[in-house]
């Protein structure tokens, strides 16, 4: 649709430039990086030159970076890989994690060991007295999502590492969403740092896991055969999107923090203006301490007894690239568990809307979505017969 407002960044941010410049590049020469000869080794530079922004974006010696296909290969690769080679048993995860680390952990819990899921406050960050108190010497690993896709709230992951590494377990975070806006000096003391390419401005099909020197012969490898990637993570690597993963991490490095605060201010007048022309908007996620710039997430219609919910209103506004939750819950029934977790009731999570910002995001974008919204929760309201006025519906 050529005139589609995006607002679903969360989900999968717009290639930028340099990346789609380098990821065509790749895909026109021919070589594998395993190969030796003058093809193989240009397939092999490009990986190295990748491997080294990465790196620096991470504030990690090259060596520690590891790439495979996705975000989500990666937090399995952590997950699976350290407990069955750990001499302890124990993971502990948050509430409001990941899919891919919800799952597997379920599923490594029944296989062997025991998991603990911490709750999160109102704010949507992690409750700290409840982990101190799961913590033990059996705890393996600590698994947080650095920055929630859905709310945008950023983990005191400082607390969290001193908290874990007091009883010698190792620390993952899950930072896909975080890294579009540069260096975070958070994530040094991480023994494990998962980061994706779509998630800043790179192709899909490319992420990293970052492992530091504490968890490098902790690793078991969950795809062999070749070797590739110091026996980390056999098969041929997608040397294109990798490309195109790497000049992503140098635009981040870069420019991601002035990128990051012009997105910030964009997403206050994105919160202002569907102030005023929807009124009946409600932002969940803002007493946290620290948030992402581009992630808003709003309640719409909380003091209408009538209102529908988020699912239906962005039903008939087509232009609109929003979501109501985690790309990766899409079709599940339901409003967003993350929300549900922070205490917000069913009604109102139902009523919920992410709109998540780039770095690409422009003022007449940030105008179009609240015209778009506006029009259509006034056209609801007029095809219901009109506001009643209640209290929100809190749980």
């Amino acid at each position: 649709m050529a005139d589609l407002i995006y607002m679903d960044a969360a989900a999968s941010t717009p290639i930028a430039p340099e990346a789609l410049d380098a990821t065509v590049r790749a895909l026109k020469r021919t070589g594998n990086a395993g190969a030796s000869h003058a093809a193989g080794f240009a397939a092999a530079a490009l990986l190295d030159n990748a491997r080294e922004a990465v790196a620096e974006l991470l504030r990690v010696g090259p060596a520690g970076v590891t790439f495979v296909g996705s975000a989500t290969e990666a937090n399995n690769l952590v997950l699976r890989g350290l407990i069955r080679r750990s001499a302890r048993s124990d993971i502990v995860t948050s509430v409001t994690e990941h899919p891919s680390v919800l799952t597997t952990v379920a599923d490594l819990t029944c296989e062997r060991g025991t998991s603990h899921i911490v709750n999160v406050g109102k704010t949507g960050e992690i409750d700290l007295a409840q982990l101190e108190e799961v913590l033990s010497s059996n705890t393996a690993l600590v698994s947080i999502h650095a920055a929630n896709n859905e709310t945008g709230v950023i983990q005191p992951l400082d607390k969290i590492v001193e908290r874990a590494h007091e009883v010698g377990a190792l620390v993952h975070a899950d930072a896909s969403q975080l890294m579009a806006w540069g260096t975070h000096s958070v994530l040094d003391e991480c023994d494990l740092v998962t980061v994706s390419s779509h998630k800043m401005h790179g192709p899909q099909g490319a992420a990293a896991l970052i492992v530091r020197q504490t968890a490098r012969n902790l690793i078991r490898p969950q795809v062999t055969g070749g070797g590739q990637e110091k026996g980390l993570r056999s098969g041929s690597a997608n040397s294109a999107a990798i490309a195109g993963f790497g000049a992503a991490a140098e635009l981040a490095l870069s420019s991601g923090w002035e990128a990051a605060e012009a997105t910030r201010a964009l997403r206050g007048r994105l919160l202002r203006g569907l102030k005023d022309t929807v009124h009946d908007i409600f932002e969940h996620g803002v007493d946290a301490v620290h948030r992402l710039p581009g992630i808003l997430n709003v309640a719409v219609g909380v003091n209408w007894s009538e209102s529908v919910e988020s699912e239906a209103l962005l039903a008939r506004l087509p232009r609109l690239a929003a979501s109501t939750g985690s790309a990766c819950h899409a079709g599940a029934p339901g409003p967003s568990p993350v929300l549900l977790a922070m205490g917000v009731s069913e009604w109102e999570a139902a009523r919920s809307i992410r709109l998540s910002l780039s770095r690409y995001t422009t003022d007449e974008d940030v105008d179009a979505a609240i015209a778009e919204l506006g029009r259509g929760y006034l056209e609801l309201v007029h095809l219901l017969g009109g506001p009643k006025p209640i209290e929100r519906h809190l749980s």
